[in-house]
């Protein structure tokens, strides 16, 4: 009985007390769209004032890519009357992209591009990149989040890319001239704040040509086919950003169908699950965490979709080293800020690395087995410009506890995970 009382009583306090909004302001947004704000914001006028939707509302603001950070202030302007006022801080969003490498046949690589996060100051994005590690490649993309109304919008992309890829058999590996010709649609569709699904689209066609390694008669040494890819994601997000530092939980599970259009050939299936995991530890450390679990069918042949490659999953071990139907990977690392100025911020990193794939043709518990395990610490530095988004180098040094040989050095543009 005292409980219900109490509960009453808390009701009624609430209701006495609850104020109306009675007008919702922007600020900070001199490159953003008002119209673009006021379609992401929950609250609305005549709405009573509720403090759950307003942490809400300034969460999907920070995960805008034109946003560093974003807050709220609500002030009385009457009895029983408020005024909200939203505020973003803007970051730059033209981003050039120049990327360097070793490509499998230790070929200099590189890639030139340029994308727009913020095109028309409607937070759609157009960007495209040409790509050369000795052979030809290019990729254009827009997307427009808020293309039919403030919760669904399209993705379409075309790209060419060429590639020298290992495929590896019972009896030795061989390198493939690889070409994936596509042109893909996407649906995006944003359910809730924290929920986001993606349904698409695409055809493409995939040629192999065989240039040197391993022959037998069993394998071909030329593929052409054409394909179509059903594919769908389900974004689980809470994760909320300020600056270089992250917080909260997120689990993306992405599914594909892939059916070819000459019937002599199988189709399959790749499932994968990221779960990400964020802590912000005191004033300037980041623990951060990813674990992938993927399968997918398991079809005896070279052509498996997981692979074991630095920019992926362990850092240090290789160019796409191996391939399975199956993967487990956790990636552990705790980003400690250094250097916190305006513009810029530097990062220090420790990370243990550690996954296992499944062999094609092999058995689930090959994920368990020490058998093509690999275990990776290392560590890494961060440079971060604080005005670009996602304008972050990266520098990690990776060595195995398993193999002494397998250990170098990884760079990239943006964080790791």
């Amino acid at each position: 009985m005292k409980m219900k009382l109490l509960v009453f009583f808390v009701f009624v306090f609430f209701q006495i007390n609850a104020q109306v909004v009675s007008s919702i302001k922007y600020e900070g947004n001199y490159k953003t769209k008002t119209e673009v704000l006021k379609k992401l914001t929950s609250l609305k006028i005549g709405q009573e004032l509720d403090y759950v939707t307003l942490n809400n509302d300034v969460t999907l603001f920070s995960r805008l890519p034109v946003c560093n950070t974003s807050s709220y202030v609500v002030s009385s302007t009457g009895e029983d009357i408020c005024e909200v006022v939203y505020t973003i801080e803007e970051t730059n969003t033209i981003i050039p992209t120049i990327n360097f490498w070793t490509a499998n046949n230790q070929q200099f690589a590189y890639q030139l591009g340029v994308k727009e996060f913020n095109f028309l100051g409607e937070n759609k994005q157009i960007g495209a990149f040409y790509r050369n590690n000795g052979f030809h490649s290019f990729s254009v993309n827009y997307t427009d989040p808020f293309l039919f109304n403030a919760t669904t919008g399209l993705s379409v992309t075309l790209q060419s890319l060429t590639s020298l890829e290992p495929l590896y058999f019972n009896n030795g590996s061989a390198d493939y001239e690889y070409t994936n010709s596509s042109i893909e649609a996407m649906v995006i569709k944003r359910m809730s704040a924290a929920h986001t699904v993606n349904i698409g689209l695409n055809f493409f066609k995939e040629k192999y040509q065989y240039d040197s390694g391993f022959q037998s008669s069993e394998i071909p040494t030329r593929l052409n086919e054409n394909k179509f890819l059903i594919k769908t994601s389900f974004d689980y997000n809470k994760l909320v950003y300020y600056y270089q530092y992250v917080n909260g939980f997120r689990s993306l599970l992405n599914a594909q169908y892939v059916m070819p259009v000459d019937k002599n050939q199988m189709s399959f299936y790749i499932l994968w699950n990221d779960f990400f995991y964020y802590k912000q530890i005191k004033k300037n450390g980041n623990f951060a965490t990813r674990l992938r679990l993927g399968i997918a069918s398991n079809h005896n042949n070279p052509f498996a979709p997981f692979v074991l490659d630095n920019n992926l999953n362990i850092r240090g071990v290789g160019n796409i080293i191996d391939r399975g139907t199956a993967v487990a990977v956790l990636n552990v690392e705790y980003r400690y800020t250094i250097i916190d100025k305006d513009w810029f911020a530097m990062q220090t990193n420790v990370f243990v690395d550690a996954g296992n794939w499944r062999k094609t043709g092999g058995e689930l518990k090959g994920l368990i087995s020490k058998e093509g395990a690999r275990i990776h610490p290392g560590i890494g530095l961060r440079f971060i410009h604080k005005k670009i988004y996602n304008a972050v180098l990266r520098i990690d040094y990776g060595t195995s506890i398993i193999n002494g040989k397998e250990k170098g050095l990884v760079f990239g543009v943006g964080q790791y995970f």
